[in-house]
């Protein structure tokens, strides 16, 4: 996602002594300070404007320049950014939204692609300016992390330097799904969830990599297990040739990974660096510390924006959570200093797990506004989901 559009109407503001004396928790001054928002690079088209097909927004001709360089690369952009293009609707009469190839990203910095070696769907980011994010997922996706189950950090299939710009670099990575689409069905999907994000964050942070923005909009999941026959990567609902809607299956059945994307607010300390930054802070202003311009610990926002996602998203959406409950208010913690890490609320909510029992983590997730009639339905099509998934351990 896009990580500059969220604060631009947030003026920064140098740091005076008097910031910190009225800070709860006086930092001292930050190790890094955050970038103003980015601009976006120059167009500096390579061909006469009649070259691009009239049904191309300005951004797209950028990447109808650059689809050549991709293909060389191993990556084949959609048909709508190839170099030729005729709109499809222009012929059959249909209405433009109705085409596959009408379809266009909201985010201009990101266009989807296929891995010509083996057809895996593919998102290429362009990023420009941002060589502190380059540097943390080149970091985080280097092989000595690899194999460890424990980080969720998005894989960065390739990094390459743009043809024409040498301010801008690519960043290939496989096509992901939202982290809640389709909606969580059962107790036990959201416990895998949290574990997973937990586990996450503590190998972020214990590799010195502060996330500063790990809201929903940047924590996706592999959904490939749940929807086998693939899915549009603008329009997730629909089939990848828009011509149906994608079928899904359950995560209980079928389990996710989940991964943090998008690192362009995120900072990387050395071992030894106070954990101190001023800056634009992530789209979660709920958080404490970013209600003044002050100095404040990434590290410890992080704790505080993910238990966000652990009580809007869960705890207050559905009942039988009440256990959610425990952990969100160890970590919500109005003071920084006072709030615990990212590993210490690991630690806590393994122990509310093991007291957890096995034979709930199949049980459906009810929200608090079903009418009867609706709670009568879906428990009976739980129900019969459950006794098929009981039966099919005998014949496979």
């Amino acid at each position: 996602m896009r990580s500059d559009t969220n604060h631009a109407s947030r003026p920064k503001k140098p740091i005076t002594g008097e910031d910190l004396s009225d800070s709860d928790d006086p930092l001292g001054p930050p190790v890094h300070f955050g970038a103003p928002p980015l601009e976006e690079p120059p167009l500096d088209l390579k061909h006469p404007v009649p070259y691009y097909s009239p049904h191309l927004g300005e951004f797209e001709r950028f990447w109808v320049d650059r689809s050549s360089f991709f293909l060389d690369k191993g990556y084949e952009v959609r048909e709508r950014h190839r170099p030729g293009w005729i709109a499809s609707w222009s012929a059959s009469g249909k209405d433009e939204l109705m085409c596959e190839d009408g379809l266009i990203r909201m985010f201009t910095h990101i266009i989807d692609a296929k891995r010509r070696s083996d057809g895996l769907g593919v998102v290429i980011k362009m990023t420009y300016k941002q060589k502190q994010e380059v540097d943390i997922v080149r970091y985080l996706s280097s092989s000595q992390f690899l194999l460890d189950k424990t980080n969720h950090t998005v894989p960065i299939l390739d990094i390459f330097q743009d043809p024409y710009n040498p301010e801008i670099e690519h960043l290939v990575m496989p096509v992901l799904r939202r982290y809640d689409s389709p909606e969580f069905g059962a107790i036990g999907e959201v416990v895998d969830f949290v574990t997973q994000v937990l586990e996450g964050l503590v190998f972020m942070h214990s590799h010195g990599i502060a996330h500063n923005d790990c809201t929903e909009n940047n924590i996706m999941m592999d959904g490939r297990p749940i929807c086998p026959q693939g899915w549009h990567p603008i329009l997730e609902m629909f089939s990848p040739d828009y011509s149906n809607y994608a079928k899904t299956l359950s995560r209980i059945d079928h389990p996710v990974q989940y991964f943090f994307i998008d690192f362009g607010l995120s900072h990387r300390f050395l071992p030894g660096q106070r954990h101190v930054v001023l800056d634009y802070g992530g789209a979660d202003q709920d958080v404490p510390e970013l209600r003044k311009d002050q100095p404040y610990d990434p590290f410890k926002l992080d704790v505080y924006t993910l238990a966000n996602i652990f009580m809007k998203r869960f705890h207050q959406k559905y009942l039988g959570l009440e256990f959610l409950g425990e952990l969100v208010d160890f970590m919500r913690v109005e003071k920084p200093s006072k709030r615990p890490t990212a590993q210490m609320s690991l630690e806590v909510w393994q122990s509310i797990k093991g007291g957890l029992e096995a034979t709930h983590a199949r049980w459906r997730l009810r929200k608090p506004d079903e009418s009867m009639s609706e709670r009568v339905v879906l428990d009976a099509v739980a129900a019969a989901r459950s006794s098929i998934h009981e039966i099919s351990r005998y014949f496979i």
